[in-house]
């Protein structure tokens, strides 16, 4: 298989693990039109050279996080050692090393303003720090950890302990998790199941590390004039898109393009300014991700 190829392939294995992290090998291949073997060798590559993990994640609001927020930070001398201690921030779920004038990007999440505020603070206090712009994400409609819909339901110490092994790993067997919680595998799926209907979790990729050439991200904020609608509706219908939020702040929008190269995601972005609302618009390039860990703990915010 060429590179080129193989580069679209990896793209199209990462964009269905995100939907689903768990279909199987065959369905994988089914939809690609290759060989079971085809595709078991690239999720070994994407797993052992890139970092590929397949986790559940709590839904923010089921895990009593509110308040959700994108900083860009301004950096006096080297990015990574600023982004390395933000990193061990527990409430910084996603930090990354990106072009532009504020070279490092911070996704936090907590449960109220005044949390919020001791990250910044915790932000602010780390050498090399010179500034930070917060935007606050009012709705994230697009995005890995996001469900589709949410229920009301209570979990016994079952569940949590279902969703604490599939933070771990997301793609383990039934058969295994069974024999881990002591319960058939019939009982276990449905379980799981349940969890998943209910949008407590979803099981989907994170794609960590250093960026490859499968996957080039660049993330975009979006000043609107008029009426946002059309804006929404292009983010959603485009499959390149791998999150965007509804945002108050700098931006109005802000959005992570994914493609298996600069020209594929140069394109969406270019389509993007074609839109008569986007009054103006801001992109950075993620070089590197630090950190990407969606998971807490399972009894976190959780009705007893």
């Amino acid at each position: 298989m060429r590179q080129t190829e193989q580069s679209r392939l990896d793209a199209e294995l990462i964009r269905a693990l995100q939907r689903d992290g768990r279909v199987s090998v065959l369905d994988l291949a089914r939809a690609q039109g290759v060989s079971r073997h085809v595709i078991a060798e690239r999720l070994q590559v994407l797993t052992e050279r890139d970092g590929l993990r397949v986790v559940a994640a709590l839904d923010p609001g089921f895990a009593g996080h509110h308040v959700l927020t994108h900083s860009m930070v301004s950096v006096d001398g080297p990015v990574r050692p600023v982004a390395e201690a933000v990193a061990r921030l527990t409430d910084a779920v996603f930090v990354s090393l990106t072009s532009g004038i504020r070279p490092l990007v911070i996704e936090s999440r907590h449960a109220t303003v005044a949390e919020l505020h001791a990250t910044l603070d915790a932000v602010r206090a780390i050498r090399g720090v010179r500034g930070i712009r917060v935007t606050t994400y009012a709705e994230v409609f697009r995005g890995y950890f996001v469900a589709s819909r949410r229920e009301d339901i209570v979990l016994d110490d079952l569940d949590r302990e279902l969703i604490a092994i599939l933070q771990t790993d997301g793609r383990i067997s039934y058969r295994a998790l069974a024999e881990v919680v002591h319960r058939s595998p019939s009982a276990v799926r449905s379980r799981v199941r349940r969890l998943i209907d209910a949008g407590v979790m979803r099981i989907a990729a994170i794609k960590s590390g250093v960026l490859s050439p499968s996957r080039f991200a660049t993330g975009i904020g979006v000043i609107v004039s008029g009426d946002p609608q059309p804006v929404r509706r292009f983010i959603l219908d485009s499959p390149a898109v791998e999150f965007a939020a509804r945002s108050h702040g700098a931006h109005d929008f802000v959005a992570t393009v994914v493609g298996a190269s600069s020209i594929e995601v140069l394109d969406i972005i270019e389509q993007l300014r074609e839109l008569e609302q986007v009054a103006a618009m801001e992109t950075w390039t993620h070089f590197d991700v630090i950190k990407e860990d969606y998971t807490r703990l399972a009894g976190v915010g959780m009705a007893e």
